[in-house]
């Protein structure tokens, strides 16, 4: 990345310097320049990202399967890094790794990752 800001900064032929930044760094610039925000009355649905493409349904249905899926997964990361840790143990025989990487599969495969 410092590579790319150094480059774009010698070379740029509009009036713009690249540099590393944080969010407040970002809100204080656009304060400074008295940027507002566009005030939005309506919902925003339909949402359409192509021409014939409508997620109308998107963010109400089923909210209560989406929650499962978020939980489980949920479950499934913090699974996973308990697993590695296991692994990282020096006194885990080969056997245990083999065992704590096929449930790792079994329950990856019940999320449908695989």
């Amino acid at each position: 990345m410092d590579a790319v800001i150094k480059y774009v900064n010698k070379h740029n032929t509009v009036n713009m310097t690249l540099q590393y930044s944080t969010p407040s760094e970002y809100l204080d610039a656009l304060k400074r320049d008295n940027y507002s925000w566009p005030t939005k009355y309506d919902d925003g649905f339909p949402y359409s990202d192509n021409p014939e493409d409508f997620w109308t349904g998107y963010f109400s249905s089923r909210p209560t399967k989406k929650k499962g899926v978020r939980d489980v997964s949920a479950n499934l990361h913090a699974s996973q890094k308990l697993m590695a840790q296991k692994v990282l143990q020096e006194q885990t025989t080969e056997q245990e790794v083999k065992e704590i990487l096929a449930v790792k599969h079994d329950l990856m495969d019940i999320m449908g990752v695989l």
